[in-house]
């Protein structure tokens, strides 16, 4: 089997075409503080997006400044929603942390209404991770500069 690595892709919202590669065993928080691991007010539609747009885009806003953390070890990923408006796994919402194993296949993470990711183990060699360095967790600040 060929080499993989745990990554989020960005399907639906502000996080569309976004790839980020996930380290193995790092605690990764997701949402829209800046402060988080993985931020989506640094993501390149949210950055070209005019900032009256920005404000006024319900969907968007209702991501949590911290969202959901997540953690990959062996290809299973334990998830666990941090919010206030939801977190779902396979269009069903989070209650309790979960654990998903990867090696069976993906799985879709949606933050509030909108924003969707595809958490999934890709190949090394895969031309969308070419280059990326893995995402360092920690983030964990409430701060919402």
């Amino acid at each position: 089997m060929t080499d993989v690595v745990p990554v989020l892709i960005g399907t639906a919202g502000m996080v569309e075409g976004e790839c980020f590669v996930l380290g193995e065993g790092v605690e990764v928080t997701i949402g829209r503080s800046r402060s988080c691991d993985v931020s989506l007010r640094k993501t390149s539609a949210y950055l070209k997006t005019p900032s009256q747009v920005r404000d006024n885009d319900h969907d968007f806003n209702t991501v949590s400044r911290r969202h959901v953390r997540l953690q990959i070890v062996e290809g299973q990923a334990a998830i666990q929603d941090l919010s206030s408006n939801g977190t779902y796994c396979n269009g069903e919402q989070l209650v309790q942390p979960r654990k998903v194993d990867l090696k069976a296949g993906a799985c879709s993470i949606r933050l509030g209404t909108r924003e969707t990711f595809d958490l999934a183990l890709m190949p090394k060699d895969d031309p969308r991770v070419q280059g990326l360095q893995p995402v360092n967790g920690g983030g964990s600040s409430d701060s919402d500069d």
